[in-house]
């Protein structure tokens, strides 16, 4: 007991935050793959937002030291709250954040700490695989050779790594009923106009399967996509290997895919049109759908299954 309670009073070298509600069924699959990372020495800080599920017992289940579980006292209804609760009890020298229903690859904090301190720069993000309910596409660092970010990129924060200095000196993350697009991508942005450095590391980080694209993900407790990911991150080929062989078997997959990389690429062409416009954010659509702030959490709500807030 005593060398557990000075593992957990020593200051890591990092240390994740995880926002959770509600998705003990996922949760699980995300603290896993955080356990089979090659960097071991770390704090997970999982902040719940008043979850009334079995949570708690999921997470004191691992039996580890470097977790820890922290459930609000109240509902704040999206991620913003509990990712600042989270910051503000980190004490790792460096900083990231693992959605909850998004997995790691295993040498994603390694590869990132390591550009970190190669180049100096302020925060790193790598590549992320998201799966679609009908195909996938790639976001975050999408072309060859490491670069710096710009602002109409698409990069979630479960791919970011960052000295934890910066979220301090940057501030919180913003409601979002304060935004027009996701928190996260807000923050970001902020990082960027503070003229701090951050690169994009064109490597594989992390499989992601986001509820927002799926009609009430929580309200059904989805989770058999992630015990199926969470399988096959189990072979030992490379994660671009093994995606290839699964789509490729489909014939209705594999014309998915190039479909799927186009519009990628046609979706960036206009995001960095409408940002050399001077429109934030860079997304022609959110301006027509979701032009009053907090809509787009609104709507995110209601495809989750979740109930709607109350004006704020």
């Amino acid at each position: 007991m005593k060398r557990l309670a000075m593992q957990s009073e020593k200051q890591p070298l990092v240390s994740i935050v995880m926002a959770t509600y509600n998705r003990s069924n996922i949760l699980g699959y995300a603290i896993q793959s955080l356990l089979a990372s090659t960097v071991q020495d770390w704090e997970l800080i999982v902040v719940g937002d008043c979850c009334t599920d079995d949570t708690a017992e999921v997470v004191a289940a691992f039996g580890d030291a470097r977790i820890r579980f922290v459930n609000l006292e109240s509902n704040y209804g999206e991620q913003t709250g509990p990712n600042n609760v989270g910051v503000s009890l980190a004490r790792g020298t460096y900083l990231a954040f693992l959605n909850h229903d998004d997995l790691w690859l295993p040498d994603h904090l390694q590869s990132s700490i390591d550009l970190l301190e190669r180049t100096g720069v302020d925060l790193v993000f790598g590549q992320g695989l998201v799966v679609l309910p009908v195909g996938y596409h790639m976001v975050g660092a999408l072309a060859d050779g490491v670069q710096a970010y710009r602002p109409w990129m698409d990069v979630p924060a479960t791919l970011w790594v960052m000295r934890r200095e910066l979220a301090l000196q940057i501030g919180p993350w913003q409601p979002s009923w304060e935004v027009r697009c996701w928190p996260s991508q807000a923050w970001l942005h902020r990082v960027y106009r503070a003229g701090r450095a951050m690169l994009a590391h064109p490597r594989i980080g992390a499989i992601l399967i986001q509820s927002g694209s799926r009609s009430n993900a929580y309200l059904n407790r989805q989770h058999s996509e992630h015990a199926f990911w969470w399988a096959h991150m189990q072979d030992p080929l490379n994660i671009l290997q093994a995606v290839t062989t699964l789509y490729g078997k489909v014939g209705r997959e594999r014309l998915i895919a190039p479909l799927q990389s186009a519009m990628t690429t046609a979706k960036a062409l206009s995001r960095r049109l409408c940002y050399m416009l001077g429109l934030w954010p860079p997304y022609p659509g959110f301006w027509l759908r979701y032009w009053r702030k907090g809509t787009f959490l609104r709507e995110l709500r209601r495809r989750r299954g979740l109930k709607d807030m109350p004006r704020r």
